[in-house]
């Protein structure tokens, strides 16, 4: 897999919005539904990785990928 990692978790839901759209998920064409084939997730240095692996990337953030993040520990354990 890989992820593009943000600052804040608005640009991610908005770089997840963008592919939603691009898909065509019926969150956006219907109102109701899918919205994202993948959601943020915070990792331990208080960013978010987003899971492009499937996304469409532009040269840039391509260039910018990562294979793996630091997920936040898991306090159940």
């Amino acid at each position: 897999m890989i992820y593009l990692i943000y600052t804040n978790e608005e640009d991610a839901n908005t770089r997840a919005d963008t592919e939603g759209q691009r898909v065509g998920y019926s969150y956006w064409t219907e109102g109701t539904g899918t919205r994202w084939s993948t959601r943020p997730e915070p990792t331990a240095e208080g960013n978010f990785a987003l899971n492009v692996t499937t996304y469409d990337l532009t040269t840039e953030e391509q260039a910018a990928t990562v294979e793996s993040y630091n997920p936040v520990p898991n306090e159940e354990a």
